[in-house]
């Protein structure tokens, strides 16, 4: 194909991929327009909902500004003044990206990578924008300045991420810029702590979604009920449904902040760690019924989940250093590995953390999600300290073989000298 060619394709299905996230965000509420209120009120002011929620959990802010009476009849009173909603459902921004790095391992494909990457961010970075531009209203609109960098960055992401996957397939490509300067062993050091950081956060994120998935079923029955007292309706209730799904990634990722230990804010609730239990009341939100009333001090050793987890990421990375040429088994490749592996693993998981959180309405709904620098400095350390054990348990393992395996040697017949073979 030619660069044109490469280009004009990255470009269709970066806009495939900006309208099926739009499309699901409007979708119900088309549905809910023509149903439910039977076609009586402008279509434009559900396109606009729509818009806010798909450019929020791309990380665009929204501005809002309520007028005094719909402020007080919502319950914020410091809503009065213009404010600003920085928390999007990460459920969008997870498809997102999921899309850019389709796109991003089709682009590598071709001899025109770079220009494929290229095209498709730009294409999706102005989409982005003239939607936004669509979704101006006096009462509430996406901080349009924002859009073309954050929405770009989000999808950028993704494509960096299926370039990068492509290119890992390629075990023996190594660019010649990166071999002049670093050498085998360092680069197995360097792959080996970016295995075990991204192993040990990925591990992570899946023993805090089982968590949530465990509380989902121990706390259903308060959900159903809080459903209930809302009496949304089934158009509505289906909306609220959705609209709760995109939201799982955010408590996935808080509860990911409760395992490491800091925990995570929900505003006038005050801080959720284990220890602790909600302070205040929370809003009667069905998600929010797996929120412990409070949880007992003992609660505190599920730090030792993440150290552990690290520790079996740790052991199984041992085999990028044994398997280098030369061998990178030393106690300072080691050390080295560990603390790369800590530092990346703590950026990684400090920058999830402010990824999820965000600030949804003055008062009770403000100072969500968890404190990222917090989060990212004790998982570092959980991380760390986990592949160094998993590290030295490996590293011990491979010792204790190499003896075995000496011994069987030397001890068999055919390996003693021909002098005592005679006698």
């Amino acid at each position: 194909m030619s660069r044109a060619v490469v280009a004009f394709l990255a470009a269709f299905e970066a806009l495939i991929t900006a309208a099926i996230g739009l499309g699901v965000a409007l979708a119900p509420l088309t549905v809910v327009w023509a149903v439910q209120y039977r076609m009586a009120v402008p279509w434009g002011a559900f396109w606009r909902a729509a818009t806010d929620a798909w450019l929020l959990g791309l990380g665009v802010d929204l501005h809002v500004d309520l007028d005094r009476v719909t402020a007080l009849g919502l319950g914020l009173p410091g809503a009065v003044a213009p404010f600003t909603v920085t928390i999007g459902a990460l459920g969008v921004a997870l498809f997102t990206v999921a899309m850019g790095a389709r796109v991003g391992r089709r682009a590598a494909e071709t001899t025109f990578a770079f220009t494929g990457a290229v095209a498709a961010v730009i294409a999706f970075a102005v989409i982005a924008w003239v939607v936004a531009l669509t979704a101006q209203a006096p009462v509430a609109g996406p901080v349009v300045g924002q859009v073309i960098p954050v929405a770009g960055l989000t999808f950028a992401a993704g494509v960096a991420l299926g370039v990068g996957l492509d290119w890992a397939r390629e075990r023996e490509h190594v660019p010649h810029w990166i071999a002049d300067r670093i050498g085998p062993s360092a680069r197995a050091v360097i792959a080996a702590a970016l295995k075990a950081a991204v192993g040990s956060v990925a591990f992570l994120v899946a023993a805090a979604a089982l968590f949530v998935t465990v509380l989902l079923f121990a706390h259903f029955g308060k959900a159903v009920a809080l459903y209930e007292a809302l009496q949304p309706g089934y158009l509505g209730g289906v909306t609220l449904t959705l609209a709760q799904l995109a939201f799982l990634p955010n408590a996935i990722l808080w509860a990911m902040s409760w395992l490491i230990g800091p925990g995570f804010s929900l505003g006038l609730g005050g801080t959720i760690a284990p220890g602790t239990g909600v302070q205040g009341g929370l809003p009667a939100i069905p998600l929010l019924a797996i929120v412990p009333a409070h949880s007992p001090a003992a609660a505190i050793a599920v730090v030792a989940i993440p150290v552990l987890l690290a520790a079996v990421i740790g052991f199984l990375t041992h085999r990028t250093l044994r398997e280098a040429n030369p061998p990178a088994d030393t106690a300072l490749d080691l050390a080295l590995t560990a603390g790369g592996a800590a530092v990346a693993g703590g950026l990684i998981i400090a920058l999830l953390a402010w990824w999820s959180g965000g600030t949804l309405a003055p008062g009770v709904l403000e100072h969500l999600g968890p404190t990222p620098w917090i989060v990212g400095v004790f998982g570092g350390v959980e991380v760390g300290v986990g592949v160094a054990i998993g590290l030295a348990a490996g590293h011990f393992r491979g010792q204790a073989h190499g003896w075995v395996a000496h011994e069987t040697v030397t001890d068999r017949p055919s390996a003693r000298r021909p002098e005592m073979q005679e006698s």
